[in-house]
């Protein structure tokens, strides 16, 4: 019986997938946004900062590598940006997936079907990594031509292998967030708080080493540290897989954590919602 119970959650995971995909094609000019901004942001500031330190003098870069360990401004800024797209792509859509459902009305009716009520908290999430794939491309691409980086052959195969590790952390921490349309409803506000929260303390924008000892502390427990900081390190460092493989294990750990929380706030928050009856409203 269990057997068979669990060969319907599968279905119902490859349904949600298939779901995913048929809106993105459904709505093909969002993909531009995946050619925009992974290009624009990252190159505004990769001028600015070129503007502010007098074109590349020699001791604004050795003052940058101090407190970010390498000199390559351009690749240290553009893999940032890539997790800041990640964590918008991840917030705005699988973070926000059961409130869409809420939006549509057909919340309550998902959560009468037979299956186990995981899978609508992480089945949207299995094709969102269509979107960091391509932002792994398009800034790849768009460092070098705007700007002469090349990148190395085995850092992008180790940036695109601890890519894949972090996926699990990060999505079960989208997920945990996500669970939060049951209690809250809209949580818009809060995905621009999360956002800006994690760019903050995870190395997307700055070094963390530039930050007070609390917030490195609460840095080091978020996938999105581990992930930027492997990635820069196997573009900027020719890290080696031995080197890379402290995050790639922290990232698991944290993968646990964040879905056996996730699944335990949920479970709570689920129960909750029907006695409020909070599935069902706007």
């Amino acid at each position: 019986m269990n057997a068979q119970y669990l060969a319907g959650d599968l279905r119902a995971l490859r349904a949600a997938g298939l779901m995913s995909l048929r809106q993105i094609r459904r709505y093909p000019t969002n993909l531009l946004g995946t050619i925009f901004w992974p290009v624009l942001l990252p190159a505004v500031w990769v001028l600015m900062g070129q503007a502010y330190s007098g074109g590349g003098d020699p001791a604004a870069l050795n003052a940058f590598a101090s407190r970010a360990g390498t000199t390559g401004v351009t690749l240290f800024v553009f893999v940032g940006y890539l997790m800041y797209m990640w964590l918008s792509a991840l917030l705005w859509g699988p973070g926000t997936a059961l409130r869409q459902e809420q939006i549509r009305g057909s919340l309550e009716a998902v959560f009468l079907t037979p299956v186990s009520r995981l899978v609508p908290l992480f089945g949207p999430t299995l094709t969102n990594i269509v979107w960091i794939v391509m932002d792994l491309f398009v800034m790849g691409l768009a460092a070098w031509l705007l700007f002469g980086v090349v990148l190395p052959l085995q850092g992008m195969l180790l940036a695109f292998a601890i890519t894949l590790i972090g996926v699990p952390a990060m999505y079960a921490m989208g997920a945990l967030f996500g669970a939060g349309v049951l209690r809250f409803g809209e949580i818009g506000p809060a995905v621009q708080f999360t956002r800006g929260g994690l760019s903050m303390l995870c190395g997307i924008t700055f070094p963390i080493a530039m930050l007070p000892n609390w917030a490195q502390a609460t840095a080091g427990a978020m996938p999105p540290t581990y992930i930027v900081d492997a990635m820069r390190s196997a573009l900027l460092k020719s890290a080696t897989p031995a080197d890379l493989a402290p995050a790639a294990a922290s990232l698991v750990a944290l993968a646990i954590a964040f879905t056996i929380l996730a699944v335990l706030v949920f479970r709570r928050l689920e129960a909750s919602a029907r006695r409020s009856g909070m599935l069902g409203r706007y």
